[in-house]
Order: structure tokens, then C-alpha cells, then sequence
């Protein structure tokens, strides 16, 4: 926990109610049409789901159970009649007008979860569904297609800054300060009630350890399930092994009864989150929509268009991304490279337009605040060297000669860290070159040339430049065979037991997400 943090949770702690982390939320809350929410239960010990409930932002939603989760064919039925909900959401290609592309105009849709762990029901439906063909044909197909989204919708749900799949928790731990421990606050209802609950700390303390008590995750609570669930479904066991449809029906809608109760309580508190978040007074960060574009490059690059020549082109061949891993160290190091891309991405397109991470990342040492105490031009006829000396007070830092920085309101202008010294006062000063937009550019006036000394004495903030274009090279250039390494790295292995199967892409073989990345 950084320095940072700990003095903001004591505010919040002698404030007794959560605090706003940051000056602007860092998340787009989707239209109702645009925003779809989703929970399960399961069994424990079981990594099928044994009921889930689906709708969208602000409506009641579907609820589908089966009484018995063990049964292969009867969670297989109840994951067909859910998928379509799915898949017409995502605008999967046989389910909605076709995506145009990446820059297709429409909103990011979105999906919204209560915690963490509903996105590992993600992960198992992918790994059940993806590569099935247990049962009929096209209940086959259609749980193909659906298992495949879940599992772009778990990886998506790994990438920074991506917003287009949400745990509510996670969200509200990012926009607020809970006078809590991160152990605690991985519960969506006690995050709630102290959000929630009228009075002092001590009030809204007892109201959250209150809620802490009613289980939000994918696992019922076992008291629920060994008490009132396990003597009904050993009644609906019993009854369909003797072909009693009458006993079979009453026991299975006493099980949904239960399970429904349960699904509803984590729906609604998900419900709950969004709207809370969506009527914070905090405007929505201007970076947000930068987010959103790279949103639609993942959505449709490793979604979209590999399904879209699924379906139109009937390419079973066609690259589907394994459950279980990677198959391949090339597509491990790339996807590691996108994701270095997408936190440099993130970072920097939302500090430019929250004032409080800007503090946070000064804190951390990632950042500069200081004044500006000499502006000269080394430079020498036309050419213009702008260099600038800041001084600001001691304290760790994690930049370093050859470090380049960004001014905070004007990303564009970069300068490069020559030297970092300390005085005799314990002051630290540091030397940096101006390397982009050192002149103001034509027809912008209100930014001044990098060389005038209007600049002395005023205080500057910099910021961490966007780098996230060297990441995105080391991603394309990592197919290349002819690089350094590439003989073990491309290698094929070979050997009785590497063989995979035909659904699997073959070493080497990139799909159109590798290409575009």
C-alpha cells in the first residue's frame, strides 16, 4: 500500500464515510440499452453455474436455474437459452447488424458483474463451451459461440483500461476511499452500505459488517446450500431416477425459488453500484473517450471480425483462442506487450484531466512538481534547443536521466531528464530538454514558445509521456523469425504428446488480433 493511499484512507477513517479517490470518474456508465448485467450461483465444489440472472441496466431480470448442476445436459440447456441474451448484446454477427469495424460509431456495450468472481464463471464457461460438441448440432454451435464470447470477455476483463466488462466492486474500490482493508473491500455489499447508510462512522461500520455477512460471490453461502438447498435436490434426484414428474416439478420450483432469491440479491446490489456511480457529481474523465476507441480495436479485432468470418465464411479453421493457454510464446509475449500498451495508454490519457492523479503519481515519484527557476536556448541559429532547470522539494523518485516527461495540460509539449542534483538547502533540481512542441504552433497563441522566460518562477507539473507506442513495436515485431531468439521462440516442438487439437491454431499461425497488435 503506497504512502498516498494510507493518508487518504485515514481521511476517509476520520471523515467516517467513503471519500471520492479522484476529482473525475474513470469509467463511461453505459446507456441502459448499452449495459447488461449479469450474476450466477453454483454449486460448491462445481464450476458450472447453477442459476444466473441477466438483464439490462435498470430493468428485472431473466432467471435461469436448473435443479441439479452436476447434470451435464440440463446447465448445457439452460447456458442455450441465456446465450442468445449474450449474444445480441455483444452484436454477435448471426445475432445483430454487423459491426463495420473498428471505428464503428455505435456505444461500447457493456457488462456488469458484482465481483471478481463472477468473471471466473467467465473463464469456466469458456473452458466448457468453447470446443463442445456434446449434444445436438446446434445447441453445440450456439454454446461454441457462446463460449468463445465469455472467453474474450474474461480476457478483455484482464487488459487495463479496458471498459467493457465491469466488476461493480472493483469500480466502486477505484472511485472510492473506504476506511477499510482491501480483504473487506472485495465485498460488494459492504461497500455499499457505507456508501449507503445515513449517520456516523461507527453507524455505517455496523451497517457493512451487517451486509459483509450475506455471501455476493458465485458460492452460496454453505448454510444455504446444505440446509435448504441439498434435502431438495436429493428429493428432485430421487423423484426424476423413479420418473415422479409431479414430485420432480415441485422440487425443482422450490430450488429456484432459493436460488432466485439468491441471484436477485446480487443482481440488485450490482444494480445498486452503477447507479451510484452514474450519479456521482464528478464529471466523467475527457480521457475516458480514448478508452473507448482502443475498447472498439480490441472488441472488434480479437471478437468481432474472427467470428464475423465464422459465420459468413463457414472457416471452422478460423483462429479460436484456447481456455487453458496461450499454446504458443510468441502470442503470450504479444498479448504481455498489449497490455504494457494499454496501462501506458490509460495512465496517460487520464492524468492530463484529473488533478488528484496527478498527485498520486507525483507521490509515487512517476511525476515532477516544481518551479521553474532558469529557461535558456542552447540552440544556435534556427535550430531551438529549449532547456529548463526545476527545482522541487527531496523526496524517492522513480524517474532518472533519460526519463521523458510530459507537461500536465499540454501532453504534446515532452522533455527529456538531463540531470537530477541536490543543492546544499536539500532541494532537488533538475535539468531537462524541451524535445517536442518547443515552439508554439501556428494559429495557437496561448501556447508560448518553450524558450520564453515567462516561465520562470511559475510552477510546473510533468507527467509520465505516453510511451505506449513502443510496446505496440515489440508486438509486431515479435513474429518476425528473423529477430534474435527467434529460433527457440518460433520453434515448433515436436514429440507424441504436442500434438493439439484441430480447433487449436498451430504455432506460428496468428489470428487477425495478432496481426492488428
Amino acid at each position: 500500500m503506497g504512502t498516498d493511499l494510507v493518508i487518504r484512507r485515514l481521511h476517509a477513517w476520520h471523515a467516517g464515510r467513503p471519500l471520492p479517490r479522484y476529482s473525475t470518474i474513470h469509467v463511461p456508465i453505459a446507456k441502459p440499452a448499452d449495459a447488461l448485467v449479469l450474476a450466477f450461483v453454483r454449486m460448491a465444489g462445481e464450476s458450472a453455474p447453477w442459476g444466473v440472472a441477466i438483464g439490462q441496466r435498470g430493468a428485472k431480470p431473466d432467471i435461469f436455474t436448473v435443479p441439479e448442476a452436476r447434470n451435464r445436459d440440463l446447465v448445457a440447456d439452460m447456458m442455450a437459452r441465456l446465450a442468445p441474451t449474450l449474444l445480441v448484446h455483444f452484436r454477435y454477427p448471426a445475432y445483430s447488424d454487423a459491426v463495420t469495424g473498428p471505428d464503428d460509431p455505435r456505444p461500447v456495450r457493456q457488462l456488469w458483474l458484482p465481483n471478481d468472481s463472477h468473471l471466473d464463471m467467465l473463464h469456466a464457461l469458456n473452458y466448457a463451451y468453447t470446443f463442445t460438441k456434446w449434444g445436438e448440432p446446434a445447441r453445440a454451435h450456439l454454446l461454441n459461440a457462446l463460449g468463445r464470447l465469455c472467453g474474450w470477455l474474461f480476457r478483455e476483463a484482464q487488459r487495463p483500461g479496458q471498459v467493457a466488462v465491469n466488476s461493480a466492486a472493483s469500480r466502486l474500490r477505484y472511485a472510492y476511499t473506504f476506511p477499510a482493508d482491501d480483504l473487506r473491500q472485495a465485498h460488494l455489499g459492504f461497500l455499499l452500505a457505507w456508501l449507503e447508510t445515513d449517520g456516523n462512522r461507527d453507524q455505517r461500520l455496523e451497517a457493512a459488517t451487517e451486509a459483509e455477512q450475506d455471501s455476493i460471490s458465485i458460492t452460496l453461502e454453505p448454510d444455504i446450500e446444505r440446509e435448504e438447498l441439498a434435502p431438495m435436490v436429493e428429493r428432485w434426484d430421487a423423484a426424476n431416477r423413479s420418473g415422479d414428474a409431479v414430485v420432480t416439478a415441485a422440487e425443482a420450483a422450490r430450488i429456484e425459488r432459493v436460488l432466485s432469491r439468491e441471484l436477485l440479491h446480487r443482481y440488485r446490489l450490482t444494480q445498486q453500484a452503477i447507479e451510484i456511480i452514474s450519479d456521482d457529481a464528478r464529471p466523467v474523465n475527457a480521457g475516458v473517450k480514448h478508452l473507448e476507441r482502443e475498447a472498439r480495436r480490441e472488441y472488434w479485432y480479437q471478437f468481432i471480425h474472427p467470428e464475423q468470418r465464422r459465420e459468413n465464411e463457414n472457416d471452422e479453421s478460423v483462429f479460436a483462442v484456447s481456455p487453458e493457454t496461450d499454446r504458443d510464446p510468441v502470442a503470450a509475449a504479444l498479448r504481455y506487450y498489449v497490455h504494457e500498451a494499454s496501462e501506458e495508454h490509460r495512465l496517460t490519457v487520464l492524468m492530463q484531466y484529473d488533478n488528484d492523479l496527478q498527485n498520486e503519481i507525483v507521490a509515487e515519484g512517476k511525476g515532477l512538481r516544481g518551479q521553474i527557476s532558469l529557461v535558456r536556448n542552447e540552440g544556435h541559429g534556427h535550430k531551438v534547443i529549449p532547456v529548463w532547470v526545476i527545482q522541487f522539494a527531496d523526496r524517492p523518485l522513480h524517474v532518472r536521466p533519460g526519463s521523458k516527461l510530459c507537461v500536465a495540460g499540454l501532453p504534446r509539449r515532452e522533455l527529456r531528464i538531463r540531470s537530477i542534483a541536490r543543492d546544499k538547502f536539500g532541494m532537488l533540481s533538475t535539468e531537462l530538454e524541451v524535445v517536442n512542441l518547443k515552439t508554439h504552433p501556428k494559429g495557437m497563441l496561448d501556447i508560448r514558445h518553450a524558450c520564453d522566460p515567462w516561465f520562470v518562477g511559475k510552477t510546473v507539473t510533468l507527467l509520465p509521456a505516453d510511451m505506449s507506442t513502443l510496446p505496440r513495436l515489440k508486438a509486431r515485431k515479435i513474429w518476425e523469425r528473423s529477430t534474435p531468439g527467434a529460433w527457440l521462440t518460433h520453434a515448433r516442438s515436436t514429440g507424441g504428446r504436442t500434438e493439439l487439437p484441430d480447433e487449436v491454431a498451430e504455432h506460428g499461425e496468428r489470428s487477425e488480433g495478432q496481426e492488428r497488435a
